[in-house]
């Protein structure tokens, strides 16, 4: 269990994550943590441009209960959270789901690896990435299906919170798209080359900024 996708987008060799005491005081608090959480703590939690550039992952001693669920994630304004059924605690890889804008529990991924690896995305494409263009765009659905031509969609993705797709040719690069009556787009690479290809690519869709 390497996160060997996560890794490579970020460019991240090594491991810059929580110590194992850490997380075992958090396992002993709630009687049990996924396979999958606790091996991401220890290897990638401490990260903060992966996991605190919009949204944040909750330290192994910020963890708290919402009812039957254990949240792990919250976005930036705290007005959804991601969680996992506390009665999945002791599964290696459970589900996870989000509290909406409703206040309801949905299913958000049926993994907890794909749940990691879609937020992965969506902070890389929040400005998380070493090289990121600062503005959002908003384009249409024929300058949207420009890029699908251009770049291959990402297997990844976000549906309860917002609905984002994710988009790049290379592992450390990323266009996020999000539908809002027709689409939200920013983008970013870890590697400075591949991003000034993306800038090139961009201009010539002659994109609006908000």
């Amino acid at each position: 269990m390497n996160f060997l996708e996560i890794r490579n987008l970020f460019h991240i060799e090594g491991n810059i994550g929580f110590h194992t005491d850490e997380i075992k005081r958090a396992e002993n608090k709630w009687g049990a943590l996924p396979a999958v959480l606790k091996e991401y703590y220890r290897q990638l939690g401490a990260h903060e441009r992966l996991n605190r550039t919009q949204n944040f992952l909750r330290r192994p001693d910020e963890l708290f209960e919402r009812g039957e669920y254990l949240v792990f994630y919250i976005e930036n304004q705290d007005c959804v959270d991601w969680c996992i059924h506390k009665e999945d605690l002791g599964e290696d890889n459970p589900a996870v789901y989000c509290r909406n804008y409703n206040d309801e529990m949905v299913l958000e991924s049926s993994t907890l690896t794909d749940f990691l690896n879609a937020m992965a995305l969506f902070q890389a494409g929040s400005w998380g990435m070493t090289h990121c263009d600062d503005e959002i765009y908003s384009i249409t659905e024929e300058q949207a299906e420009k890029i699908r031509k251009k770049y291959m969609k990402r297997k990844y993705e976000l549906h309860q919170w917002l609905r984002m797709s994710f988009y790049g040719n290379f592992d450390d690069e990323v266009i996020l798209m999000t539908e809002n009556g027709d689409y939200d787009m920013t983008f970013g690479a870890e590697d400075g080359e591949r991003f000034r290809e993306m800038v090139e690519f961009m201009r010539g869709l002659g994109l609006e900024a908000y």
